[in-house]
C-alpha cells in the first residue's frame, strides 16, 4: 500500500467531515427554499448585532478625530479673525487720523506705545520713535480721536509721553464755538475741569473743546473733548465746566507724534 494511501486512510473522517460541511455551505447559499431563506436572515441578523459595539467604536472615533481636526481649524480661524480685527481697528484709526490732517493742515509721524508703565492711573507711556524720527520734546501726541500729551523725554529710538492723566500737566483749550478759554487739568479717568472761565460767556453741554490760540507747544483747534457739566461759582465771576476726553487713555496703543504746522 502506498504512503499516500496510507495517509488518506489516516485522516479519512477528518476530510470527509471537511468535504460534507463545504458541501453543505453551497448548498444552504443556494439553495432558494424559505428555510434556507429564513436561516439566511436569521445568520446575518445574528451578525449584525454582534457588529453593532464595533461599528459604534468605529464612528465614536471617526467623530472623535473630526471633531478636533474642526476645533483646531476653529482655533486657527478665530486667531486669524482677531489679527483682522487689530488691523481693521488700526486702519480706522490712520484714515481718522488721515481726514484730520487734510483739514487742519497739520504733519505728524505715527508710533507704536511699547510701555505703559506699572502705575493704575497712568501719567505717562514710552512709544517707539525718538530723536532719531524727528521727534523732539514738547511736541504734541494725539491718538485718532485727539490730544493724550506731549513729549517730554527723546532718546535715539524712543520717547516718553507725559499724559494728560498727570496731576501736573496743563493745557490751554477753548470751548467752541464762541471760543471761550480756559485752563484744563485732568480730575479723574476721562474726566477734566477747565477753569477761569467766565461767567458771562456762553457754554452749553456738548460744545466742543479744544486747543487754544494761546498754548505754547500745541497748536490751535485740536480736538480733545466736549463738556459734560457746568458749574457756578457763587463767590467767583469765574465758572468751572468738567468735560470728557475724546480718547481713552486705558486703551491706547498706536499715537501720532505732531511736528509743526505745513506751510500753504
Amino acid at each position: 500500500m502506498s504512503r499516500l494511501q496510507l495517509s488518506f486512510k489516516d485522516y479519512q473522517e477528518k476530510i470527509t467531515l471537511t468535504f460534507c460541511i463545504i458541501i453543505s455551505f453551497i448548498f444552504i447559499f443556494n439553495n432558494d427554499s424559505d428555510l434556507i431563506k429564513n436561516a439566511k436572515i436569521n445568520s446575518l441578523n445574528s451578525f449584525s448585532f454582534l457588529y453593532q459595539p464595533f461599528n459604534w467604536l468605529d464612528n465614536q472615533l471617526f467623530l472623535n478625530k473630526k471633531l478636533e481636526v474642526l476645533s483646531s481649524e476653529n482655533l486657527r480661524l478665530s486667531l486669524e479673525n482677531q489679527v483682522l480685527k487689530v488691523h481693521e481697528a488700526e486702519n480706522i484709526r490712520f484714515r481718522e487720523f488721515l481726514n484730520f490732517k487734510k483739514r487742519e493742515n497739520i504733519d505728524f509721524i505715527g508710533a507704536d506705545v511699547i510701555s505703559k508703565g506699572i502705575n493704575a492711573n497712568m501719567s505717562s507711556i514710552i512709544i517707539n520713535r525718538g530723536s532719531n524720527d524727528g521727534v523732539s520734546k514738547n511736541l504734541p501726541v494725539l491718538s485718532s480721536k485727539g490730544v493724550i500729551g506731549k513729549i517730554t523725554a527723546v532718546s535715539n529710538s524712543s520717547s516718553e509721553v507725559q499724559l494728560i492723566s498727570d496731576v501736573n500737566f496743563r493745557l490751554s483749550v477753548k470751548i467752541a464755538p464762541d471760543e471761550v478759554e480756559g485752563i484744563m487739568r485732568w480730575i479723574r479717568e476721562d474726566i477734566c475741569e477747565i477753569a477761569e472761565l467766565k461767567k458771562i460767556s456762553d457754554i452749553e453741554i456738548g460744545d466742543i473743546v479744544l486747543t487754544s490760540n494761546l498754548s505754547i507747544y500745541f497748536p490751535p483747534n485740536l480736538p480733545i473733548g466736549e463738556v459734560v457739566g457746568i458749574f457756578e461759582k457763587s463767590d467767583s465771576s469765574n465758572r468751572i465746566v468738567t468735560m470728557r476726553l475724546f480718547s481713552d487713555l486705558s486703551t491706547l496703543n498706536q499715537l501720532f507724534v505732531l511736528f509743526s504746522e505745513v506751510e500753504n
